[in-house]
């Protein structure tokens, strides 16, 4: 009790400074001079927050600071603010607010925190009751209708962002502004630990945010925003609870969070559980299925997840300090293995016996069994010394396990220990110039322990310093930045062994005799050299708001990227992707043959155009951006067209029991069998990525709104085509909304994907309908939410072009969503 109560005392000494009080209050309009109910308006240095009433009037009773600059923040309206500057009487400052044909939420992803029509980078911020409407059991797929934005899609149990065609460590996946610190950017394969229960935004930024985040954030960065650690106080309680069912899968989910505070002290606590089955698929799942393979039902898809956050924050005034705990059980199948084995009629009773235990286990699959606990602080300290207005710390360590058990029996264990800690230092305004400086320590112990282990042991640190500075010069907004920074890897020693199949199909003689010449194999032992890179990124844009609710965007940047531990060191088979990968630092020529001595690596550099239009007053409006990304040294994955043999021990029983027909008929099973796997070889060249995103609305009428979006991308390298580019995109949705009452139905429109790489197979094109209808209603102090919803309700068979698992785990089916929501 001693020591929590010194603690107290420390943390509310540190918050406090004697300064003498004022009243701030006024009045907010539009500019009709109707009042602004609900706006929020907040106190820049503080942790003041006033709501209008219905007659748009604020107030701020003991205001103890004397640089007071107001901001007024409400999702229908232009951002207002008011710097009073140094102040020492009551004040009366009113503002009148310009009307927002869309949602303008402020981008906590942006260092400087500018709202959606402000940025001068594109952003899409999808709001809490958005996110409610379209969330999925994975990231990727929730945001995948977001103009520029796909899906990896490994199945409905994993999915990652894909941004203007980047995905994996191009694509930074941040929780509350720090990294989520899982393994998903190793392999598609692999869900992104962050959830999407309690969120109240998430929000994307496309092109280059490496100033920022780091040189990972090439493609884009993804902010997951949720209430974990409380920043502002509150008297009582506040929260909501949901529970739903979905038809596709027999999915139930639950879900509740709890927010309240007394004083100085704020709680927080939410939790999930989601339970599904085996998703329902138009069809069969392989695009050539076997003869015994299922019809209509995606094996090994079924998914339950259990998760858990709490967290505590003490609040003053001047600052906040709080932190956060998150449990996360989670255990998916993988789809696409079910029916790799056990495929042969044996004659014999005996064989039979064996043929039939052994499909009991293959229709298991693979399964990845996730554990992460996750430990998050955060702070902030308004005007702690002269000159700086404010001083932030962020800080999160997580300890991340899974396990990938094949036919029952548990396999590779992968574990990842990450800290990551930023600081963040705001200064006053000089010479009109307002930013901010800062550090940020990331630091990441990686394993891998089993048979499927395809990267060795390996650590990454990195260090970095980063400024961004920003000035409002008339209609015009000025900003620019720097990042430097050190990556520092360092890997265990490895043997890489690979078994490559060069002749397929030559005769019975080749498979009676299993001469020498059919493959090639080698195992070569490798000790590592520590990889160290400085990277430097700079950013220069403004936003330019040349006629009353119209602007242009401008962006031109220069990030130099170091890559990842999975691009450099893989050498090995991985299980759930079905491939033999062989990383950068290996020379390995076009028969597969690998030298004994590594190769050199350089940084990818970027160089990014990007130019964005909007319009957002008025019954109609758009967002159109336009890229260009010219990439030195851009490291990509491809297809060799070579196989890599992989003998499991029931593959050697069948060769003791003279089954070498097994060999000849199945030695490359496309769902990567025990004989065979494609292999896939991280390269460096130069490319081009190019393309567009846009999005229109127009207001039919009070309550009706159709919207269209579209988007393509054209990626290029050298004299051939990036792998898995997602397709060009055309989508619509009209939607209404009358008192409680709101519905929408649209529909997505997907291309055939025809430029490919080489040995990539082309995609059909599909359409996707979807559906929705929620009503709102309240009774005795809860707001209740009865939903409904209808995913690709023409059961059309879609396959993912970005996905490793298109040939063999299409979209799911037609599906209905029911639910209630209640809000207290």
């Amino acid at each position: 009790m001693k020591m929590r109560s010194l603690l107290s005392l420390s943390i509310a000494g540190l918050l406090s400074a004697p300064v003498h009080a004022t009243t701030v209050t006024g009045k907010v309009t539009d500019t009709a001079g109707q009042p602004v109910a609900g706006a929020e308006v907040k106190i820049e240095g503080s942790r003041r927050v006033a709501y209008t009433d219905a007659n748009g009037i604020y107030r701020f009773d003991d205001v103890k600071q004397p640089h007071i600059h107001l901001h007024v923040y409400s999702s229908n309206y232009i951002h207002g603010d008011n710097d009073l500057g140094d102040v020492n009487t009551d004040q009366n400052v009113d503002f009148v607010l310009k009307p927002a044909s869309v949602e303008n939420i402020v981008v906590t992803a942006n260092a400087l925190q500018s709202s959606v029509l402000e940025s001068v980078t594109p952003v899409t911020v999808i709001g809490a009751e958005k996110l409610r409407k379209i969330e999925a059991p994975t990231l990727g797929e929730t945001l995948k209708n977001a103009p520029g934005v796909h899906s990896t899609y490994f199945g409905p149990v994993s999915s990652s962002p894909v941004i203007r065609g980047n995905d994996g460590p191009r694509v930074k996946i941040v929780q509350n502004g720090l990294d989520v610190s899982d393994v998903s950017r190793v392999g598609p394969d692999h869900n992104v630990a962050t959830t999407l229960s309690s969120a109240t935004q998430v929000e994307v930024l496309r092109g280059p945010a490496t100033l920022q985040y780091g040189s990972g954030a090439i493609g884009g960065v993804v902010n997951v925003v949720d209430k974990r650690i409380p920043q502002y106080q509150i008297d009582g309680v506040e929260g909501e609870a949901e529970t739903s069912y979905s038809t596709v899968n027999n999915g139930s989910y639950t879900r509740a969070d709890v927010t309240g505070g007394s004083g100085n002290i704020a709680w927080h606590v939410d939790g999930f559980y989601r339970d599904t089955d085996n998703a329902d698929i138009p069809g069969f799942a392989s695009i050539d299925p076997d003869e015994d393979e299922p019809n209509g039902v995606l094996e090994s898809s079924a998914m339950e997840t259990r998760n858990v956050v709490a967290g505590l924050s003490y609040v003053a005034e001047e600052g906040y300090f709080g932190f956060a705990v998150e449990q996360l059980d989670n255990k998916y199948g993988v789809p696409g293995h079910s029916h790799a084995h056990g495929e042969e009629e044996h004659e014999g009773e005996d064989h039979d016996l064996e043929e039939h235990d052994h499909e009991e286990h293959a229709e298991e699959g693979v399964l990845l069994d996730v554990d992460m606990t996750r430990y998050q602080a955060a702070g902030e300290w308004h005007s702690p010394v002269r000159g700086l207005t404010n001083l932030k710390f962020a800080a999160a360590y997580t300890d991340y396990e899974h396990a990938e058990i094949e036919d029952g029996e548990p396999g590779t264990v992968f574990t990842n220990e990450s800290s990551d800690i930023r600081l963040s230092a705001y200064h006053e305004e000089v010479n009109g110039w307002h930013g901010v400086f800062g550090l940020q320590f990331n630091h990441s112990d990686y394993n891998a322990v089993g048979e499927e282990a395809f990267t060795p042991a390996n650590t990454t640190s990195s260090y970095a310093l980063y400024l961004i500075e920003q000035k409002k010069v008339g209609d015009v907004t000025f900003e620019l930045g720097g990042r430097l920074e050190r990556t520092t890897l360092d890997a265990d020693a490895s043997e890489v062994e690979l078994d490559v199949l060069h002749d397929e199909h030559e005769g019975e003689e080749h498979d009676e005799e299993h001469e020498g010449e059919e493959h090639e194999e080698h195992a070569v032992a490798f000790n590592f050299p520590d990889y160290d890179f400085t990277s430097l990124s700079l950013s220069a844009g403004a936003n330019w708001e040349y006629q009353e609710g119209y602007s242009v965007a401008v962006t031109l940047s220069r990030s130099e990227r170091a890559p990842s531990q999975q691009e450099l060191f893989s050498a090995g088979q991985h299980l759930a992707t079905q491939s033999y990968e062989v990383g950068l630092v290996f020379d390995m020529d076009e028969e597969g043959h690998i030298e004994e001595t590594l190769k050199g690596v350089k940084e990818e550099v970027s160089t990014n155009l990007d130019i964005t239009f909007r319009k957002f007053t008025g019954s109609w409006g758009y967002s159109a951006s336009f890229f260009y990304n010219q990439a030195d040294d851009y490291i990509f994955q491809t297809s060799t067209g070579l196989i890599a043999l992989s003998v499991h021990e029931e593959h050697d029983e069948h060769e003791e029991e003279g089954l070498e027909s097994e060999h000849e008929e199945h030695g490359h099973d496309e769902h990567g069998d025990e004989e065979g796997l494609p292999i896939y070889y991280f390269q460096q060249a130069d490319a081009d990525i190019w393309g567009f995103e846009a999005e229109t609305y127009v207001d039919l009428s009070d309550t009706l709104r159709l919207t269209v979006f579209g988007d393509y991308i054209r990626a290029e390298i050298e004299d051939d085509n990036l792998p898995r580019t997602p397709p060009m995109r055309f989508g619509s949705e009209l939607s209404y909304v009358n008192d409680g009452l709101s519905a929408d139905v649209g529909f997505t429109w997907y291309d055939d994907q025809n430029e490919v790489a080489s040995f990539e197979t082309a995609t059909d094109g599909y359409t996707l309908v979807n559906a929705s209808v929620q009503y709102e209603f309240g009774t005795q102090g809860i707001d209740w939410v009865v939903f409904a919803r209808g995913e690709n309700l023409t059961d059309e068979e879609a396959r993912v072009h970005t996905s490793f698992l298109k040939d063999q785990a299409p979209l799911p089916g037609r599906n209905f969503t029911m639910g209630v929501r209640a809000l207290f």
